[in-house]
């Protein structure tokens, strides 16, 4: 009779534990899609965050970092006057024209970058202006 309430509090213990295990192993695969999905929503969040553009108005030469490869700029020009944009290197030799146009314009441009290093974007306008990588 003793040996029966053993084997009987023994297989209970092992079916609590089974259980146990079961509602942990549910919790864990629900708390691996939350984070599966919370770190999808921050990549879309930092992709998107980079995309905010700063408005200037007229001329002004930014320094920007850029690494070797295809590189798309978006660029946008408000105002009646010409607009110019070039990408340089810091001792002003031109890399590549990224806009020359007069009036409004809203335009992208894609550019093979030589190499990784520091670059001398130089805007020439009167008008509002706004120049992001993607």
């Amino acid at each position: 009779m003793r040996k029966n309430k053993i084997k009987l509090a023994f297989l209970t213990l092992l079916f609590l534990l089974l259980i146990f295990n079961a509602c942990n192993s549910n919790r864990s695969k629900q708390n691996n899609t939350q984070n599966q999905k919370n770190s999808q929503d921050t990549v879309k969040i930092n992709k998107d965050q980079y995309r905010v553009a700063e408005m200037f108005t007229g001329n002004k030469n930014q320094i920007i970092d850029l690494i070797q490869g295809p590189a798309t700029f978006d660029l946008i020009h408000q105002g009646s006057g010409s607009f110019k944009c070039t990408l340089m290197y810091a001792d002003g030799q031109v890399v590549d024209v990224l806009a020359d146009v007069t009036g409004d314009y809203k335009g992208k441009k894609k550019v093979n970058v030589p190499e990784t290093r520091a670059y001398v974007l130089d805007v020439k306008t009167e008008g509002t202006w706004s120049v992001y990588r993607e």
